[in-house]
């Protein structure tokens, strides 16, 4: 099942530093400074937010489904451990290739854009002009109407040439049949509804979240792909759905003004928050930024120094680390964690 290889990916990488609503927390997406943090400290950026719908008593019940199976067990009934069953299994999983950090959900804006094109293009080539759209929201008919028009829709040509893009891209990407199939009958076209969830469930004899993981893998692979090798109409399909700036408005402010020249405490003073918050801002732009200028707050000694520890002990746990450079405080190895994503 895909959610018990995801949560074995997690709990893995968390090793017994974190407890078990951790995982609940990355794959809800929550935009807590702590969830941010293990995002950048465990490198789970590929998990974060797949799962926005996903209820905790959910979570759990697959959580208990891992320890039944014996792949993992409680540790101090908090943290969440890996048995060697676990450790095979996990090791024997194909890879995942999720990119949920830059995408959160966007995704399916995409698929949106693309399915209502398709939709329209069917009814054209029959020459019917008026039709049930299968995207309902406006947002969407307007991007997609104006997308039409701006590339001559009714043209043979442009025809052509996006259904040989759509062809071209997805027969490059790396996946199984069955996921390739979850994109294209998810499409519907005139006479051709598309498949639900159900029934794309029912035909692969798979759970609802299974079969909607597999669907998300694919589009985040297929978006990928799309922005390594533009298109030059399905990249107008993916325009402003992967998300390169910090993922909260708050942390963007205080990104703002360290630009401008202000140093942290003066930006706890300017915006009137707690010099704890603006560092967990710090520590999401040290994550996110990859001219992130880590040596204004650490020598690269130090940095150098707690990399290694990292992997001596193989601990991210501040205490820990904090033992092996006790000059150091905790903001600056909470900014040297994320900003090199220690394995």
């Amino acid at each position: 099942m895909y959610i018990q290889q995801i949560l074995l990916q997690i709990f893995h990488k968390f090793g017994d530093e974190r407890s078990v609503s951790a995982g609940f927390h990355l794959l809800k997406g929550k935009r807590s400074g702590q969830t941010i943090q293990d995002v950048g400290n465990f490198n789970l950026h590929s998990f974060f937010g797949l799962t926005p719908k996903l209820s905790k008593e959910k979570y759990l019940e697959h959580v208990e489904q891992l320890i039944d199976l014996g792949y993992a067990t409680y540790r101090d009934e908090q943290y969440f451990i890996l048995t060697n069953k676990g450790l095979e299994v996990l090791e024997n999983s194909k890879p995942m290739y999720f990119n949920g950090w830059y995408y959160r959900g966007n995704e399916h804006i995409f698929f949106k854009r693309l399915s209502l094109v398709v939709q329209s293009l069917s009814y054209s080539v029959q020459e019917i002009k008026s039709f049930a759209p299968i995207q309902k929201n406006e947002d969407i008919q307007l991007w997609v109407k104006q997308f039409l028009v701006k590339n001559n829709y009714k043209s043979n040509v442009f025809f052509q040439a996006i259904r040989d893009e759509i062809s071209d891209s997805l027969n490059k990407l790396t996946v199984d049949d069955s996921s390739l199939n979850l994109l294209l009958y998810r499409l519907s076209g005139f006479n051709t509804p598309g498949w639900t969830w159900q029934q794309l469930a029912r035909e692969q004899n798979r759970s609802l979240l299974d079969i909607q993981l597999a669907y998300i893998e694919a589009l985040h692979m297929w978006l990928d792909t799309l922005y390594e090798e533009p298109k030059l109409y399905l990249t107008q399909l993916a325009e402003g759905i992967r998300i390169e700036q910090l993922l909260t408005g708050s942390s963007q402010k205080t990104a703002n003004l360290f630009q401008q020249g202000f140093t942290l405490e003066q930006i706890a003073t300017m915006r009137r928050l707690k010099e704890s918050t603006i560092e967990d801002h710090f520590v999401e732009m040290a994550m996110t930024m990859s001219q992130f200028p880590l040596v204004q707050f650490v020598a690269s000694q130090d940095v150098e120094t707690i990399v290694h520890a990292v992997k001596q002990a193989n601990s991210k746990k501040l205490k820990v680390l904090r033992d092996v450079v006790p000059e150091l405080s905790y903001f600056q190895i909470r900014l040297i964690l994320a900003a090199k994503g220690v394995m």
